[in-house]
C-alpha cells in the first residue's frame, strides 16, 4: 500500500497549517508566502487593491476615513489540484499624526435660554499650512443651555489629540436668525424657453433625448420591484452601480425621473411623459407594497430594505454599507422633480410619505448619533437630501419636514463656513457641495440668514480657489488646499456631478445678488465641462473626471455611476439660466440660441447666435413688455461693445456688468450686440508657467496623445501671431508645430492637453 500523499492532500495539508498572524488589527505590511509547508504553489487575490494588494502591502485608510475589511483570497496549487481559501483583514485607519499651528477662533451668539450644541467640528491650521476642518470633544458633550445674558466659555480638544480649544459664547436677550433678503430676480421655466439649433447645446440634448426614449422602464423598476416582493415583469436586471450585488441600487431611478422630467420640459415630448406617469404609479405600488408588509415602517420607499438604514445607526463603515440616505435623496429628488416640473400629483402624495419616514426615523435619535453617522466615510454620505425635505416643506407645509431638512445639518462642513474660513482641503467635493444646496433651500423655506451665508461663503470659497480653467473641481473626487490647481492636474480631475451641483448653487444665489460673476462661472462650467461630458454616440454615458493631465482622454460611464445619473440630467438644464426677469427688464446671461415663448407675461423672443462664435449676438423681440433689456457683459469681452438696434448704431450704458437697453420695445425689433473674444492665456494660480488656451467662452485644448506637457513660446501679447482661426470653425491652429487647439466640447475620443507650459 503507497503512503505517497495525492495532491489534493497536499493541497488541503498546506491550507491546514497555512497561519497568517493576527490579521484582525492589521497596521503594516504583511507576509504572503508564495509557497506551501508541503510544496504548493500560493498565488494571492485582493478584492480591494487600495488597502492591501496581492503581495501583502498595505495602505491604511486616512484618519477619519475608518478601518476597512479586505478578503484576501488564496489559490493553492499542486499537480492537478487547486483549492482557494479567503482570508479577511481588517486594517487599521492611520492614528491621528495631525501637528496643529492654530484653531480658528469659535465665537457663538446665542439667545438666553435657548437649548442649543457646540460644534462638532471646527477650523484648524496644521504646521505644514494647510487648513482643514477637525472634530471637537467638549467637556460636559456639546448640549448647552444658558440662564443668564454674557459670556461664556466652553472647553475642550480636538478629537483623538491633546489640542485644546475654546469656545467663546455670547448669550443675548434676542439673537435676529431671520434674513431680510429676498430675490432680486426670477427664473424663467425651461417650459418657456427651448434651445434652437444648430448649436452643440442642441446637439447633445437631442442626443440625450432620443437615449431616454429607448430606456426600459422596468429595468429601472426592477430593483424595487424585487425589494418589495412584486413581480419584476421578466425585466432584465440593472447594472453597475444599480447590479443585484450593489449597495447603492435604486439611486440611478432617482436620477431617471429628474431627467425624465427635465426632459419634458424641455421638449415636450409626450412619450416621455407617459413613462415619467407610468414610473410613478409603479413607485406607487412599490411603496405600498412596504406600507402592507410589517417589517417596514410607514412611507419607506427604496430598491433595498431598511436593513442599511439599520446598520448605519450602529456606525457600520463603507463598503458593509453604502450611503443609503445618498440614494434615498436621489429618489426623493425624482419624486419632487416630477411633480414640480411635469405636474404629476402622484409623486408628491408618495415623497409626502417619504419625508415623513425620514422624519420619524431621525427625530428619535440623539443629536450626538446623528453627527457621528453623517461624518462616516461614504456610509454616512447623503447626497442633498436636506434639499429635497426643504423643498417637499414648501409643497406641504409640515413643519416636521424641514425639522427633517435641518437634521443634516453637517458641523464639518457648515461650521467653518460659519467662521468664514475655507477648511474644504481633504473633503470629498460632491459629497459636500449638495448639502450646501440643501443649506441654500433651508435658507429659502425658512428666511435663516446663517444657511445663506453658509452657502454665499462656500460659493466664494470654491468658485476663487479650487476650480480648474472648465470650472470643474476636485482631484480624485477631492478637494486639494485653496489655489493648488496645477499642482493637481490628473486623470482624475473634476467630476461631473460636482458642477451639477455647483450649477445648481450659482442659479440659487445669483436669484438674491443679481450679480454678473455667477453667470461668468455658469457660463463657463456649462459650456466647458458639462457640454462636454456627454458621449456622442447617443449611448447615454457621461464623463465621470474630465481628465486635464497631458494627452487625456474622455471615459464616459455606462454603468450607472453617480456621473451617469446626474448625466441624464445635466443636457435638458441649458436652458434654466439663459433669462430672468424682475419688474421692469429682461435678463439676458447666456449667450445660447434659444426661444423665450412666455405670452402670459409678455416676453417673447428669439436669441440667435452664430455656430461659428464671432462675439456677436442676436436678439429678435416679438413681443417684450419689460422697459429695459439686460445683457450681461461677459468676463471673457476685450475691448468695445457695439449695439445697433434694428441696424442703428446706439448707446447704451454699462450697469453693474450688464449692458442695459431702455426703450419701450415693438413687434419685430431686432438688437445684435457686437462682444470682442480674442484668444488669452489662463494661468494656473500656483504654477505661473501652466495656463489654458481660451477663446470666448471656450477652453480650448490641444489635439494631441502626447504624454509630456507642450512647452509653447507663449505670452498675453504674441497670441495673434501664434495662432490662426482654422477656417468656419472654433478651432485655431498653433502655427509652430501645426498643432491644433479644440473647444474641449468638440472633443469625443481624441486625446487632448487642457493645460499647456508656456516658455
Amino acid at each position: 500500500m503507497s503512503n505517497k500523499r495525492s495532491d489534493l492532500e497536499i493541497v488541503q495539508g498546506d491550507i491546514e497549517v497555512l497561519h497568517l498572524g493576527n490579521l484582525k488589527t492589521v497596521e503594516f505590511d504583511i507576509h504572503l508566502p508564495t509557497e506551501g509547508k508541503n510544496g504548493s504553489k500560493i498565488t494571492w487575490v485582493s478584492k480591494d487593491d487600495r488597502w492591501i494588494d496581492g503581495s501583502g502591502k498595505v495602505h491604511q485608510p486616512e484618519y477619519g476615513k475608518g478601518d476597512r475589511v479586505v478578503p484576501i483570497t488564496a489559490t493553492f496549487q499542486y499537480g492537478e489540484s487547486s483549492l482557494q481559501k479567503i482570508f479577511e483583514v481588517k486594517i487599521l485607519e492611520e492614528k491621528n499624526k495631525i501637528q496643529v499651528e492654530k484653531v480658528f477662533p469659535i465665537v457663538i451668539k446665542q439667545e438666553v435660554n435657548k437649548e442649543f450644541y457646540l460644534p462638532s467640528a471646527v477650523s484648524i491650521r496644521t504646521a505644514s499650512g494647510d487648513v482643514l476642518a477637525h472634530s471637537v470633544t467638549w467637556n460636559g458633550g456639546e448640549h448647552r443651555c444658558f440662564s443668564e445674558v454674557g459670556e461664556q466659555k466652553a472647553a475642550g480638544y480636538l478629537t483623538d489629540t491633546l489640542y485644546e480649544v475654546e469656545a467663546v459664547i455670547f448669550i443675548e436677550s434676542k439673537v435676529e436668525s431671520k434674513s431680510k433678503k429676498a430675490p432680486q430676480l426670477h427664473g424663467i421655466s425651461t417650459q418657456k424657453v427651448h434651445l434652437e439649433g444648430p448649436s452643440l447645446l442642441k446637439s447633445a440634448q437631442n442626443r440625450r433625448l432620443q437615449f431616454l426614449l429607448t430606456v426600459n422602464d422596468d429595468q429601472m423598476l426592477y430593483n424595487f420591484r424585487k425589494a418589495a416582493s412584486l413581480d419584476t415583469l421578466n425585466a432584465p436586471a440593472m447594472i453597475g452601480w444599480d447590479s443585484d450585488e450593489s449597495l447603492l441600487k435604486g439611486h440611478t431611478t432617482g436620477h431617471y425621473l429628474s431627467a425624465l422630467a427635465l426632459c419634458y420640459a424641455s421638449t415636450g415630448n409626450e412619450r416621455i411623459h407617459q413613462k415619467l406617469a407610468y414610473l410613478v404609479d409603479e413607485l406607487n405600488k412599490v411603496q405600498l407594497a412596504f406600507e402592507a408588509d410589517d417589517r417596514y415602517h410607514y412611507g419607506f420607499l427604496s430598491a433595498y430594505s431598511e436593513e442599511q438604514f439599520d446598520l448605519l445607526e450602529v456606525y457600520t463603515r463603507y463598503p458593509e454599507i453604502w450611503a443609503p440616505y445618498y440614494t434615498l435623496h436621489k429618489i426623493l429628488a425624482g419624486l419632487l422633480d416630477s411633480y414640480h416640473i411635469a405636474g404629476i400629483e402622484l409623486a408628491l402624495a408618495i415623497a409626502d410619505k417619504v419625508g415623513d419616514w425620514i422624519y420619524n426615523r431621525l427625530s428619535v435619535l440623539p443629536h450626538e448619533q446623528l453627527k457621528k453617522m453623517w461624518g462616516l466615510y461614504i456610509a454616512g454620505e447623503f447626497g442633498g437630501i436636506n434639499e429635497s425635505l426643504a423643498e417637499l416643506f414648501t409643497y406641504t407645509q409640515k413643519e416636521h419636514h424641514i425639522a427633517a431638512a435641518k437634521l443634516f445639518d453637517n458641523d464639518r462642513l457648515f461650521f467653518p463656513m460659519e467662521q468664514q474660513v475655507d477648511a474644504l482641503g481633504a473633503m470629498h467635493a460632491n459629497q459636500h457641495i449638495p448639502q450646501i444646496v440643501g443649506a441654500f433651500k433651508i435658507f429659502e423655506a425658512t428666511g435663516e440668514q446663517k444657511y445663506y451665508d453658509i452657502a454665499k461663503f462656500f460659493w466664494e470659497s470654491v468658485v476663487n480657489a479650487h476650480i480648474y480653467s472648465i470650472g470643474g473641481t476636485g482631484e480624485g473626487e477631492m478637494f486639494k488646499q485653496p489655489h493648488k490647481i496645477g499642482t493637481h492636474l490628473t486623470e482624475h480631475t473634476a467630476e461631473t456631478c460636482a458642477s451639477y451641483n455647483l450649477l445648481k448653487l450659482t442659479k440659487q444665489l445669483y436669484v438674491y445678488e443679481n450679480d454678473a460673476k455667477y453667470m461668468d462661472y455658469y457660463e463657463r462650467t456649462m459650456l466647458n465641462h458639462i457640454l462636454s461630458s456627454t458621449d456622442h454616440e447617443c449611448l447615454g454615458a457621461s464623463t465621470y473626471f474630465m481628465p486635464t493631465s497631458p494627452g487625456g482622454q474622455k471615459g464616459y460611464d455606462e454603468e450607472n455611476s453617480c456621473c451617469h445619473g446626474t448625466g441624464l440630467e445635466n443636457h435638458f438644464k441649458y436652458a434654466e439660466a439663459i433669462f430672468f426677469e424682475d419688474v421692469d427688464s429682461l435678463y439676458v446671461n447666456l449667450f445660447v440660441p434659444a426661444a423665450l415663448n412666455d405670452e402670459g407675461k409678455g416676453l417673447q423672443v428669439v436669441q440667435s447666435v452664430p455656430e461659428i462664435f464671432n462675439g456677436e449676438v442676436e436678439i429678435h423681440i416679438e413681443t417684450l413688455t419689460r422697459t429695459n433689456l439686460r445683457v450681461r457683459i461677459p468676463y471673457w469681452h476685450q475691448g468695445e461693445i457695439t449695439t445697433f438696434v434694428n441696424h442703428t448704431k446706439v448707446n447704451t450704458i454699462e450697469e453693474n456688468g450688464y449692458l442695459v437697453l431702455s426703450q419701450e420695445w415693438n413687434k419685430g425689433d431686432q438688437v445684435t450686440m457686437k462682444f470682442t473674444p480674442r484668444l488669452r492665456l489662463e494661468h494656473t494660480p500656483d504654477k505661473a508657467d501652466i495656463a489654458s488656451l481660451a477663446f470666448g467662452p471656450y477652453i480650448l485644448a490641444a489635439v494631441s496623445d502626447q504624454k509630456d506637457y507642450f512647452k509653447l513660446p507663449l505670452n498675453q501679447g504674441n497670441l495673434p501671431e501664434k495662432f490662426e482661426r482654422v477656417a468656419n470653425s472654433n478651432r485655431f491652429i498653433f502655427k509652430d508645430l501645426h498643432l491644433e487647439f479644440a473647444p474641449l466640447a468638440e472633443l469625443n475620443h481624441e486625446h487632448y492637453h487642457l493645460y499647456i507650459k508656456t516658455k
